[in-house]
């Protein structure tokens, strides 16, 4: 992929020129979203991935929390389960890591795949984690994310947050790693620690609540305080979304919105 910005143009004005589509999407202008759809005559124009992070519309629109823009494009033909091609991310990681429970909890009842993994094997819920985004992990929780998958380093997602500094995120998803193991073991639906389980899905009071008597912990921690979990809507850098250096940064602040 290249860097992102072609010679002689500034990122703004390649997105705007290249990528209209995903310009609106950023910008949750759903007035000339339509106006593009209408336009459109080749669906493969609403798969088109940007030279900056190689995100289609849907991508970008999950990412900056554009549910009305998400939907839309799910109504005219995007896949919730549309992967990017170098990452193999769909729209659910994005919005996980995004920090936007809202536009999350809409892909899922849509029919993403909850515990789909991308390039380094990792799942919406280890996207969240990255990002300290308290309401997405207790959203995936809630819906039936697996917390104890690992991705490519052999990491969960506790251990994501917990190397992040997000301490409640790393409590949270440690307890509720746990509670999903013990549920195996006791191989039956029977309530345990004030929880139960139907249908592969977490019933009961919230994650955001705690389990006692967890058996992982994590040394230093209350030594340690760390990081609180980001605010609903606190997007963290596109650029941090695999945990490496940056790909490129948009000019334009939103970016760090």
């Amino acid at each position: 992929m290249s860097a992102g910005v072609e010679s002689g143009f500034s990122s703004e004005e390649v997105l705007n020129s290249r990528f209209p589509l995903h310009r609106a999407c950023r910008d949750g202008d759903v007035g000339a979203l339509c106006s593009l759809l209408q336009c459109t005559s080749n669906p493969a124009d609403l798969g088109v991935e940007d030279s900056f992070y190689g995100w289609t519309p849907v991508h970008w629109a999950a990412h900056f929390g554009k549910l009305e823009c998400v939907m839309r494009l799910v109504q005219v033909g995007c896949g919730v389960n549309s992967v990017t091609s170098r990452f193999a991310q769909t729209p659910t990681h994005i919005a996980a890591f995004g920090g936007h429970p809202k536009c999350l909890l809409w892909l899922l009842q849509a029919g993403a795949d909850i515990n789909r993994q991308d390039y380094v094997g990792e799942t919406p819920i280890h996207k969240a984690a990255r990002a300290g985004s308290l309401e997405c992990i207790n959203a995936l929780l809630i819906q039936g994310a697996k917390a104890d998958v690992r991705n490519a380093s052999g990491l969960t997602a506790a251990d994501l947050a917990h190397a992040q500094g997000f301490q409640e995120c790393a409590e949270i998803l440690s307890n509720a790693q746990n509670f999903q193991q013990n549920m195996v073991l006791s191989h039956n639906g029977t309530i345990l620690n004030g929880m139960s389980q139907n249908g592969g899905h977490v019933q009961g009071r919230s994650f955001l609540n705690g389990v006692p008597n967890r058996k992982r912990s994590f040394d230093g921690m209350e030594a340690n305080p760390g990081k609180k979990a980001r605010p609903n809507g606190m997007s963290m850098p596109p650029e941090m979304l695999n945990g490496s250096g940056p790909l490129v940064v948009l000019e334009r602040p939103r970016w760090r919105a």
